[in-house]
């Protein structure tokens, strides 16, 4: 028996269930499954274990999960230990605490720092949508204050998490920090033996993968001076098709399109602060943060 305990709560995870994504926090267009391939045993409980691919060829890691109820466990063998990823009986307003304090992720996170500060959520609002014919109920939610893991961004879009699928970002939540290549972290699709859904925001085939474009980071020898006040320069060795900044939410500030290997930008726009520049050439997406005086 996987889970247990008296609830409503469907199974979650069953044996074949799997879920397409898109790369989190990635300029990439690569996507991870993740399928659920067998029952297992950790630490006494019932647990189902999910094997979590890159584009279907590489294999990531195997991760497990354990279901009490209505509560959904990760183990995260750091730690030798299970940690609460979703409640589904959570009610509005309450807070979700995965990690309390700063933690080692597993690789299936695709974090790429050794350890993340805390890996919290708040619940915003329940209620229920209608897929493949059925009532799922769902979790609006956000970020608390000064978050830097959970399930949505400070960008002022809805992020939802439902009853059978999880999150609508990413299996094990994302990065609160901007994507330079400024797209969603989705769940494309997800599929189990009767239950299909396909994520309304991604209108292409669930293993799409696109041209993928190197990014690069840029150096100050490149984009000075930083931090800046209201002019930026910017010097490559190939032309230079456009550059972006964005503030901290993600939000694009500013484009100018050039097609020539040196660029002046007139930032007076801008306020004081933090910005990620993007500069995208034919055969590299490159990035920078910058800071203005």
């Amino acid at each position: 028996m996987f889970y247990g305990g008296v609830s409503s709560q469907t199974e979650f995870a069953s044996i074949g269930a799997k879920w397409y994504f898109s790369y989190p926090n990635s300029t990439s267009n690569d996507y991870v499954v993740f399928e659920s391939k067998k029952d297992s045993t950790i630490q006494g409980k019932d647990s189902r274990a999910i094997d979590v691919w890159l584009n279907n060829t590489k294999l990531v890691s195997r991760e497990y999960v354990y279901q009490n109820g209505d509560s959904i466990f990760y183990y995260n063998r750091n730690y030798n230990s299970f940690f609460l990823l979703y409640n589904f009986s959570a009610k509005a307003g309450d807070t979700i605490t995965v990690h309390p304090a700063k933690f080692k992720p597993t690789k299936a996170f695709f974090s790429y720092d050794d350890s993340i500060t805390d890996f919290k959520y708040k619940i915003l609002l329940v209620d229920s949508v209608q897929l493949s014919g059925q009532w799922i109920k769902r979790q609006k939610v956000t970020l608390l204050k000064n978050g830097l893991w959970g399930f949505s961004k400070p960008d002022g879009k809805d992020y939802y998490i439902l009853n059978k699928i999880g999150s609508l970002a990413y299996f094990f939540g994302v990065q609160s920090g901007i994507t330079p290549e400024d797209k969603l972290s989705i769940c494309r699709c997800y599929s189990d033996s009767v239950f299909e859904f396909k994520n309304p925001l991604w209108a292409s085939n669930c293993d799409l993968i696109s041209a993928i474009i190197d990014s690069k980071i840029l150096n100050n020898n490149v984009v000075y001076p930083n931090p800046f006040d209201d002019q930026l320069n910017i010097l490559m060795t190939e032309p230079i098709e456009s550059v972006e900044i964005f503030d901290v939410n993600g939000l694009k500030l500013q484009v100018v399109h050039q097609n020539k290997e040196s660029v002046i930008i007139n930032t007076s726009v801008l306020n004081k602060g933090c910005f990620l520049l993007r500069v995208i050439t034919k055969h590299y997406i490159y990035s920078k943060k910058l800071i203005k005086n």
